[in-house]
């Protein structure tokens, strides 16, 4: 695992370093699909950029209410760039409302929208997910499957690496979709996160750690089901509305 990169004589964090690859990347695919869908490039990169700073915000945010005690102890901390230092749930939120007053605000046509930002989020969550498998995070449960890897010195599933397989399959079933068969818009958001769904739904098992709920449910799981179902269903819908 190689969690920093040395550079000179600064050492990068591997992981922080995939991310902002991430959004980069992200936003590039996001704004080629935005022009070839008729929208404003710009209006990509600016909601990109937006949605990005309110996100970090509500997830430093997140995650000093959740470790209240630290940050008490040493306020100093809400200024690290550490990727350690962030919640998810919070950041998504932040970002997904950002996103949401921008496309209001600027009136965008929301599906199309919504469809030209598909492929450069799946993008983005395959090389983080690379990024993740290069850092070390992200473990698969132990397992002796033919496929599984040494990692920390046991035999576990390389999970990161296969969720990125997974997206980039994905990612490209999406584009040969888009460019392939006469969709309506809206529904290429929709493929993408059935398929994204899809993939949660089948790989959560095999991870090492997950926030259980219940009697043992995979909170994830569920929400993937969720995901799953709603996507699906909204799919048939508009193949029905099809003339």
């Amino acid at each position: 695992m190689f969690p920093t990169l040395p550079i000179g004589p600064l050492r990068l964090q591997t992981y922080g370093l995939a991310l902002l690859l991430a959004y980069l990347a992200g936003l590039w695919l996001a704004t080629r699909q935005a022009r070839r869908h008729g929208l404003d490039g710009d209006h990509i990169y600016n909601l990109g950029f937006y949605a990005l700073l309110v996100g970090m915000v509500a997830a430093r945010l997140g995650h000093a209410v959740a470790y209240f005690e630290v940050y008490r102890v040493d306020p100093r901390q809400l200024l690290s760039l550490s990727p350690g230092g962030l919640l998810l749930a919070p950041g998504l939120l932040g970002a997904a409302a950002m996103a949401a007053l921008y496309i209001r605000r600027h009136r965008l046509p929301l599906a199309t929208t919504l469809d030209a930002l598909a492929a450069g989020l799946l993008l983005a969550l395959a090389v983080a997910s690379l990024g993740a498998f290069l850092a070390g995070r992200e473990l698969g449960a132990v397992s002796e499957a033919p496929w599984a890897m040494a990692l920390f010195g046991v035999r576990r599933h390389p999970l990161a690496l296969m969720q990125m397989l997974a997206l980039l399959a994905l990612l490209g079933g999406v584009l040969w979709a888009d460019r392939r068969r006469a969709l309506r818009p809206g529904q290429l958001a929709l493929l993408a996160l059935f398929g994204y769904a899809a993939l949660r739904l089948f790989l959560e098992p095999l991870r090492a750690e997950s926030l259980l709920i219940g009697d043992g449910w995979r909170a994830v799981q569920l929400a993937a089901l969720a995901g799953v179902l709603l996507s699906g269903w909204l799919l048939g819908r508009l193949a029905e509305d099809k003339p």
